[in-house]
């Protein structure tokens, strides 16, 4: 049994209910709507049992809310050793412990984990928002703690206002050890449920994908430079091989992607590089795709741990990208690497691959070039001339039939770029020259504040790359024969009044508003760097400027000294506390008011009554006489008469100064007030 002393009070009970509600609500719109209904049925249930409409339930139904919950944990996941599921079993948890909550030790569990709920708001997102709303999760659970030490802190003024200070308290000891603490992986590089929707570039390429992403305004990558920034006409960010084709679509193809046969170089030096420092040198912060692929320059290498280089010129990870992922890359001009010989009869045999059958017309023009004996080159030179000659760049092509390359080539003659890059290629291996499509974004958005440069989703792109014996891969973008200015000045100058037409609300259209939100971009990058991407190497960097070397003792000493000053300062406070505590309400509020009355330059004597005090201040400051009769006034009916309303008033004297500013002849009288 529960003594009544341990008992919930009602105010203690709806402290609860708005703890969990704020740290569950950001997680209803990711997890299965049956969690929420099972939280306010939860909640109802247990306001039943408050108003004694209800008993707790028993063992049997407790177990058949177990059979429930374990049943719908398993038709909503398919993976169930996933991140995203346990949440969900965390949540749900938390939600039922409502079931039995009766003691303060039970309100005290439930609160615990709302903290630990809270803290998985960071798996989806870990920008500025979700950050504020983590301190307005932290500060509400806190302050429901509080509110269990009784009915007087239950009030929410009180409750709040505990909760701030405890919190104000606890900031120096959180920023040293976000700074000291050695760091560990965050809860988000953990696996999640991969069955959740992608974002950005896909393993697979069909007429329409990119035209979907020039709708989206997104940022997908931020790449900051040391030393020179290639041009616009060279920023090609490729991040996919496609390789395969049924007719339709375009596939990376077994033997390209790392998890279906393609060779990947995990070690650095495993790949032979050249001698020659690179031409670039960059980061790339890469926001969440729920994929493994990266994206670089052309012929890219990287330390960052986690990232292989594979063997047709890319970056992968070795786990898909689940959230915000920083990684160095250098990158080598494609002159300073020895080009193979030749293709191995695999790699020939893969980028010749064609369907059997369609596209006849193509197939019969490019084996006219072909008996001509026209080179490689020759045959790319015609294809790009026939682009140029009347072709046009839309982000709204026709739909294509069966005959895609056909329709495109000689009926339809509008497309995106993927439309002009894999009518190339088809075009080239009709040709029996072994060529591929590239995919990743081009171009980019140099934002001087910070100095990188950001790459939108609307910057995805496709491009191609055919094989010249002796030189090697060499890139083609056939859409540069069509629409140069998209690869020099961006998607928005080469689509025109296309561009995000279908948008709700067109922001790159308002200059101030566009301008914001470069700002805000800019903001989010700064947070990223500084503490976002903290991680164990940034952190033993900071320390060495710190403390020059990072020994125990000097990591000892960090840890101290600002202790001891946090400790002392606290110790301060709470005996100046302790002292004021001695006078009743009433002389607190008072003394407030001769403190103000002496930063105005009338302080009171010692020993002299509250009515000489006022008399004087009337006489030396004529415009507070009649502040200074109310507060007199309103101090000794609360001091003297025991009137708790003539406290409240004395109160609300000493907080607003509404009538101050009217009277008060010489602003400067206000001084400190």
């Amino acid at each position: 049994m529960v003594s009544s002393k341990e008992l919930l009070p009602r105010e203690s009970l709806l402290w609860i209910f708005a703890a969990q509600f704020v740290a569950l609500l950001p997680q209803f719109t990711q997890l299965p709507l049956w969690v929420a209904f099972a939280w306010a049925f939860a909640v109802y249930w247990r306001l039943e049992v408050f108003r004694g409409r209800r008993d707790l339930p028993g063992r049997t139904l407790r177990l058949a809310v177990i059979v429930l919950t374990i049943t719908g944990l398993a038709l909503s996941y398919r993976h169930w050793f996933a991140l995203e599921p346990m949440i969900a079993l965390l949540a749900i948890s938390f939600t039922l412990k409502n079931l039995e909550l009766v003691s303060r030790r039970d309100a005290f569990v439930s609160l615990l984990l709302a903290y630990f709920v809270s803290a998985t708001l960071f798996v989806q997102e870990q920008t500025i928002p979700y950050a504020l709303y983590g301190l307005l999760c932290v500060w509400v659970i806190t302050a429901a703690l509080a509110a269990q030490l009784g009915s007087s802190s239950a009030r929410p003024r009180r409750a709040l206002g505990i909760s701030v200070r405890l919190l104000a308290q606890a900031t120096p000891l959180m920023v040293l050890l976000f700074l000291a603490l050695p760091r560990l992986g965050p809860l988000w590089s953990v696996p999640q449920d991969t069955s959740a929707g992608r974002t950005g570039v896909s393993d697979s390429m069909a007429p329409g994908d990119f035209t979907e992403l020039s709708k989206s305004t997104k940022p997908t990558l931020r790449i900051s430079f040391d030393g020179p920034i290639p041009p616009p006409e060279q920023r090609y960010w490729r991040g996919l091989v496609y390789s395969e084709f049924d007719g339709r679509t375009w596939r990376q193809g077994f033997g390209v992607d790392p998890h279906n046969g393609g060779r990947v170089y995990w070690k650095t030096g495993e790949r032979l590089l050249p001698q020659m420092g690179p031409r670039y040198r960059y980061q790339v912060i890469q926001e969440a795709s729920r994929s493994p692929w990266l994206f670089a320059l052309a012929q890219p290498a990287s330390e960052t741990q986690g990232v292989g280089e594979t063997a047709d010129d890319r970056l992968v990870k070795r786990t898909p990208v689940y959230s915000r992922f920083a990684y160095e890359v250098r990158s080598w001009p494609r002159e300073t690497l020895q080009a193979p010989v030749s293709l191995s009869n695999a790699e020939r045999r893969l980028n010749l691959q064609l369907p059997s059958f369609g596209n006849n017309r193509t197939r019969e023009w490019m084996a006219s070039l072909r008996n001509q004996g026209l080179s490689a080159e020759s045959v790319s030179t015609q294809l790009l001339a026939h682009f140029n000659s009347a072709f046009t760049y839309t982000l709204k092509p026709p739909a294509l039939g069966a005959d895609s390359v056909d329709e495109f080539l000689f009926a339809s003659q509008q497309g995106f770029c993927e439309h002009f890059a894999g009518s190339y290629v088809f075009a080239m291996r009709a040709a029996g020259i072994p060529a591929r499509v590239v995919a990743g974004y081009q171009g980019g958005e140099w934002v001087s504040g910070e100095e990188y440069l950001l790459v939108r989703e609307y910057d995805a792109h496709a491009w191609a790359e055919i094989w010249f014996d002796g030189r090697g891969w060499q890139r083609v973008d056939p859409t540069a024969a069509v629409a140069p200015e998209r690869v020099r000045n961006g998607l928005e100058s080469a689509a025109g009044e296309e561009f995000l037409q279908e948008s709700f609300f067109p922001l790159h259209r308002i200059g101030v508003l566009s301008k914001l939100r470069l700002k805000w971009d800019m903001i989010n990058y700064r947070w990223y760097q500084t503490v976002v991407s903290f991680d164990a190497d940034r952190q033993q960097n900071y320390l060495r400027r710190l403390l020059g070397e990072v020994s125990p003792l000097r990591m000892a000493l960090l840890f101290a000294v600002p202790t001891l000053i946090i400790l002392l300062g606290i110790g301060l406070w709470i005996a100046r506390s302790a002292n004021g505590r001695k006078l009743p309400p009433a002389e607190r509020l008072y003394q407030r008011f001769c403190q103000r009355m002496a930063r105005v330059g009338v302080r009171r004597r010692p020993g002299e009554a509250p009515q000489d005090y006022a008399r004087r201040i009337a006489s030396e400051k004529p415009q507070l006489a009649d502040y200074a009769n109310a507060v007199t006034a309103a101090f000794e009916q609360a001091a003297y008469g025991g009137d708790s309303s003539a406290q409240k008033t004395l109160r609300k004297l000493l907080r607003w100064h509404f009538w101050l500013r009217r009277t008060a002849t010489d602003s400067r009288e206000l001084v400190g007030l």
